[in-house]
């Protein structure tokens, strides 16, 4: 039981605001009370105004932003309008969705000292804040690394350090273990829950990782274009399903499964799961629901994609790597020994903790590193002797940042850039192919860097696929995605017979597009095979910080051979009706 919460801490009436440049608000009339101690979390499709939201809260919105700015936010009592940023950053504790654009400092102590330094702590207490802090969000060790050194998911951790060391009275949060693995994701939230429950640290944080967020929070928001729509306890924010369906938002799968049987209840883990299978009859409402809810291709599809055995129609080896030692330093190498094939049409998840190399070997795939020892042949070609501009065309890559890769003044000029470059004849067919196909045709003359998160990487995506390279490299192309873009990008792929490889923290997503999953630890490749196979080795998962999701839990406690809820459910209602649990 949480302990009871204090006064109203965060109160927010009638909020309107649009951007300079907009005739369209992106804030359309919010209303919203936080009580001091709440773990409020708020979610909702791309692009609906969240991390706006959010940037109201310490004053950044209207103070340095500009724009049309109209309503009332009070932060414990004190109007933001009123306060300036350095009042209000003692109050509230930012940590941005790109790490990049918080940290400018190039050591990792001192961009977690600089908050305490310029509120004018003693040296002593802030030696101590800096060390609690990092403990805290688990890198005691990376005190005196260069920031530069550090991976994204690492990078996040220091944001959430560099807020943690001011201990603010609200710390709000912008999708804040997007890019970690699934360990640091559960060290971090942790540490959160303790910081929000022992300190009574108000917790207001924006994720599209519901599955993973929902268990800590007090409050579920969700928005849409600009409004709130729906705001509940936690506990019964999934009574409306359909409302996250609507949304395309992603639902834990427990949840996801006990609405499918028609068990009323939204439990968040394996362990509450099991208990209520055993409530009984549900098999002819899982029956009905399945019908209504999954048509019939897309059900054929997963199950392909779930028994990782789609076949790859050319076994050409497009890509050749043999005792592959590479890093950024010569006395410290990240690859250690990386000998791989990948074959045309296959699309291949590189998956580990934050630092175990994932975003190095794909930077050796397209020639941006070379070996410091071995090799690494691309469609037969030895990188060594090549520059990335030698596969121009051939090989498209989009990074981690998507803002690394966005320059122009509109996003169609973004995706037009590339076949323009390559002088193709059919460039407004492939601009036109490629924003639709990334569900960003409406935001064709925006400027990029004014898009969410999640639309700056579709915008990413869509100027690599408008040159229909042969091999695409993603990192981490999940990150700031609602369910229905990361489906809708990844089916795209699959459709295509796209030879792909991506890093990806998400074993579910993983699981359902890859047809071969590599896992890294330490610069090494430590399983290699089909998802099934990959996901059945606790100790290989356990290694690599990785867990099995809730429904193979599940249908293992069951003694079922089920890696999908369709699988699981057709397996208690069709295939074997008198199954025990």
């Amino acid at each position: 039981m949480r302990k009871n919460k204090g006064g109203t801490i965060i109160e927010i009436k009638d909020l309107w605001y649009t951007y300079p440049g907009r005739s369209e608000p992106t804030l359309k009339g919010i209303n919203l009370k936080i009580e001091e101690g709440e773990f409020v979390l708020l979610t909702g499709p791309t692009g609906c105004g969240k991390s706006t939201l959010l940037k109201t809260l310490n004053g950044i919105i209207p103070h340095e932003s500009g724009g049309m700015f109209s309503g009332s936010i009070k932060i414990a009592g004190t109007e933001t309008g009123d306060s300036n940023q350095m009042e209000l950053s003692r109050k509230v504790g930012l940590v941005f969705q790109n790490p990049d654009d918080q940290i400018f400092s190039t050591i990792v102590e001192d961009e977690v000292a600089f908050g305490p330094e310029n509120l004018c702590f003693e040296r002593e207490e802030i030696d101590k804040k800096v060390g609690d802090a990092l403990q805290m969000v688990g890198l005691p060790g990376q005190r005196l690394d260069s920031t530069n050194s550090l991976s994204g998911g690492q990078k996040q951790r220091i944001c959430i350090a560099s807020m943690l060391a001011m201990l603010p009275e609200i710390l709000a949060m912008d999708e804040p273990v997007s890019q970690m693995d699934p360990a640091g994701t559960r060290d971090i939230l942790k540490t959160v829950s303790e910081l929000n429950r022992k300190q009574n640290i108000s917790i207001f944080l924006v994720e599209h990782r519901l599955h993973e967020l929902a268990p800590f929070a007090d409050r579920i928001v969700i928005m849409e274009s600009g409004k709130i729509i729906l705001d509940q306890p936690a506990s019964k924010a999934f009574d409306h399903l359909e409302v996250f369906h609507r949304l395309g938002l992603r639902v834990p799968e427990t949840v996801e499964l006990c609405h499918t049987l028609g068990i009323k209840a939204s439990p968040f883990s394996a362990e509450e799961t099991i208990p209520l299978l055993k409530t009984g009859n549900f098999k002819e409402k899982a029956k009905t629901y399945l019908t209504r809810s999954i048509p019939e291709e897309k059900a054929s599809s997963m199950s392909c994609s779930n028994s990782m055995s789609c076949p790859v129609e050319n076994n050409e080896a497009l890509i050749s790597i043999r005792d592959l030692w590479s890093g950024y330093d010569k006395s410290l190498m990240v690859l250690k020994g990386i000998n791989l094939e990948i074959h045309r049409g296959e699309r291949v998840a590189v998956m580990g903790t934050n630092g175990s190399g994932k975003s190095t070997l794909l930077l050796n795939l397209a020639a941006m590193l070379k070996p410091y020892k071995g090799s690494v042949k691309v469609f037969g070609e030895d990188t060594k002797q090549k520059t990335p501009y030698s596969f121009a065309g051939r090989i498209g890559v989009v990074f981690q940042n998507p803002d690394l890769m966005l320059f122009c003044d509109t996003a169609e000029e973004e995706i037009r850039f590339g076949p323009l470059q390559l002088r193709y004849t059919d460039i407004e067919e492939r601009t036109r192919t490629s924003l639709e196909a990334m569900s960003i045709l409406d935001l064709r003359h925006d400027l990029p860097q004014s898009l969410s998160r999640g639309q700056r990487l579709r915008t990413a995506v869509a100027s690599v696929l408008s040159i229909d390279p042969e091999l695409i490299l993603l990192d981490e192309p999940t990150t700031g995605q609602d369910r229905v873009n990361i489906e809708q990008m990844m089916d795209y792929f699959k459709n295509k017979g796209s030879t792909l490889v991506f890093c990806t923290h998400d074993i579910e997503i993983a699981m359902l597009y890859a047809t071969r999953i590599l896992v890294m630890s330490e610069g090494q490749i430590i399983a290699d095979g089909k998802g099934r196979d990959v996901i059945k080795n606790i100790d290989i998962l356990r290694k690599a910080s990785l867990t099995q999701p809730p429904i193979v839990e599940i249908a293992n406690y069951l003694g079922i051979d089920a890696f999908s809820i369709t699988e699981l459910v057709e397996v208690l209602t069709c295939r074997n009706p008198d199954v025990i649990i």
